[in-house]
């Protein structure tokens, strides 16, 4: 079956760059307008093969006189593609494509967009015996990393996965996986001349995370997720990780249970890699909530999560460049808080309109110091981002 879809919306931005309140002059804000055709297909034959895919190419105008806010319009679009073989059999074979586009601002006042181009295509084998009873997967992805304005950072990984379900109660299930990645950056350096030793290198890195819980109902209504683990990275240079992993997801679903009514909230502790240091961990709360309503013609849901994170020591104290000298401080920190509200109605079948209300910011107190000319790297942000739209689905 085909789905071909549209999507328009008019909206507005309070800071288009990230900056700081304290740099009144730098803060910029604007209407937008973005028109989205999509498009859905599934393609499946019973017992056999399975294929289905969804792409959507958007463009993002800002409605505003402002020439240099103006220049960030433009195009993204993203692509996913999948076929799978005997899904319902004792083996299965699932072969996937995902191909993004990004066209966003950066965090300095350019003229120029900031546009990432992610591609990622894999293989999944499957065994799942005993009516899906026991399932475990083992997949390989290959993934490549481009940037427009970072070019020094385009990078491809190799991301091997196992992962094993096995429901020995009705509604409880064991969970266990391991994940390995092999990251590693097309150029030796990146940035202009910014350390006493020349430039900045890129690190390659292999991270592993492994990590095992349960996931199932506590009673009819409320569900709970456990996993725990540990994980490591090696770095090409400097500091290394090493350390516990922990995920915590628990939901209460109310009224009428063909709605899907919940409240959830949630505990993350995870790492990542990171171009400021060689990675950060971080300790991330979320909770949310969302009810039907009028015959779940009417959608309603909030959002709200805070992360905090930690980089591992930069291992430069100082740098310099022709014209500029940058002070780093000793510990880069980031509180990161953001707050959603959204809500959907159907008019009818095949057209829904909406409106989304989003707050992002860092509340961050670390700086990096500039000596010369320029500005010092204010890295704190306030923004709210207001969406109303109508989608079209045939």
């Amino acid at each position: 079956m085909v789905h071909p879809g549209l999507s328009m919306s008019v909206g507005f931005d309070s800071n288009v760059y990230y900056a700081s309140q304290d740099e009144a002059d730098q803060v910029h804000q604007a209407p937008e307008g973005v028109f989205e055709p999509n498009l859905s297909v599934a393609i499946a034959e019973p017992g056999v093969w399975e294929l289905w895919g969804d792409a959507a190419v958007g463009w993002r105008q800002y409605l505003t006189d402002e020439e240099r806010v103006r220049s960030q319009s433009g195009l993204s679009a993203n692509l996913d593609l999948a076929s799978r073989w005997n899904a319902e059999g004792t083996a299965s074979l699932e072969l996937s494509n995902e191909f993004v586009r990004t066209n966003e601002t950066p965090n300095t006042a350019s003229r120029q967009a900031s546009n990432r181009v992610y591609n990622r295509a894999g293989a999944t084998v499957g065994l799942h015996p005993g009516a899906g009873l026991l399932e475990t997967y083992g997949s390989y992805d290959f993934a490549l990393y481009r940037h427009n304005l970072f070019s020094d950072l385009d990078r491809h990984a190799h991301h091997f996965g196992w992962n094993l379900h096995w429901s020995f109660l009705p509604k409880t299930a064991f969970l266990a996986e391991v994940d390995y990645r092999a990251i590693r950056y097309d150029q030796e350096f990146r940035g202009p001349q910014v350390s006493p030793e020349g430039r900045l290198r890129n690190v390659d890195s292999d991270p592993i995370r492994v990590m095992a819980g349960l996931d199932g109902l506590v009673t009819t209504r409320v569900s709970l997720g456990l996993r725990g683990g540990y994980g490591w990275a090696r770095y090409q240079e400097g500091p290394d990780f090493s350390g516990l992993l922990a995920q915590v997801e628990a939901s209460y679903q109310f009224g009428d249970v063909a709605f899907d009514n919940r409240l959830r909230a949630g505990y993350e502790r995870g790492f990542r890699d990171s171009s400021i240091g060689n990675f950060y961990t971080s300790h991330r709360f979320l909770t949310g909530y969302e009810q039907g309503f009028a015959g779940n013609r009417l959608r309603l849901e909030l959002e709200a999560d805070a992360q905090i994170r930690d980089y591992a020591p930069t291992g430069i104290d100082a740098a310099q460049t022709e014209d500029h000298e940058f002070l780093f401080p000793e510990a880069l920190s980031d509180l990161l808080v953001g707050v959603s509200a959204a809500t959907r109605m159907e008019i009818r079948k095949g057209w829904d309109v909406g409106v989304r209300y989003s707050f992002r910011s860092n509340f961050t107190e670390d700086e990096i110091v500039v000596i010369g000319p320029g500005e010092d790297v204010i890295r704190d942000y306030q923004r709210h981002h207001v969406l109303l739209s109508t989608e079209l689905r045939y």
